[in-house]
């Protein structure tokens, strides 16, 4: 019983620390490369 209470104050931790350093990645790569259906440091086209 200790083990599932450890989880349930675990887990709403670290899913918001990771949802939240997502968030902040997605905004940065939204500020340089805006409106971007592809992104120059993953496909490198000749258009």
């Amino acid at each position: 019983m200790r083990d599932l209470k450890t989880y349930l104050s675990a887990a709403p931790v670290l899913s918001t620390l990771w949802f939240g350093f997502l968030a902040g990645l997605l905004i940065e790569i939204n500020r340089f490369f805006p409106d971007a259906l592809t992104f120059p440091f993953f496909f490198h086209s000749s258009y």
